[in-house]
């Protein structure tokens, strides 16, 4: 188990009550809940930068999939979810590539 750390953070009022009305509803105290939305937000924010590093082609999708602690598979899956096109191109570019592939494995056969 990890080793827990006391932290002490500065909130609005309003944030306190959206925190407890999260931990009324999920029977949880606040500690808890705190712990829950923090660890939930921290892996949105890394899911949405891996993401966005994707879309701009600074991550192959091997290279998504390892950044979030997944197999290629979930990753094309993420992708998917999320509206984020997985092949680059369209058809009529990618088609003639594949083929040779193809045509490339066949001989090799």
């Amino acid at each position: 188990m990890n080793e827990t750390v006391r932290v002490n953070a500065a909130m609005s009022k309003e944030l306190v009550e959206r925190i407890d009305e999260y931990a009324r509803r999920n029977y949880e105290d606040r500690s808890t809940a705190i712990r829950q939305l923090v660890d939930f937000a921290l892996r949105e924010r890394a899911l949405q930068e891996a993401l966005s590093a994707y879309e701009t082609g600074r991550l192959t999708i091997r290279e998504l999939a390892r950044s979030l602690g997944i197999d290629i598979w979930q990753a094309h899956d993420i992708l998917a979810a999320n509206g984020v096109a997985t092949a680059q191109g369209d058809a009529t570019e990618t088609r003639p590539a594949v083929q040779d592939l193809i045509a490339a494995l066949r001989r090799d056969a």
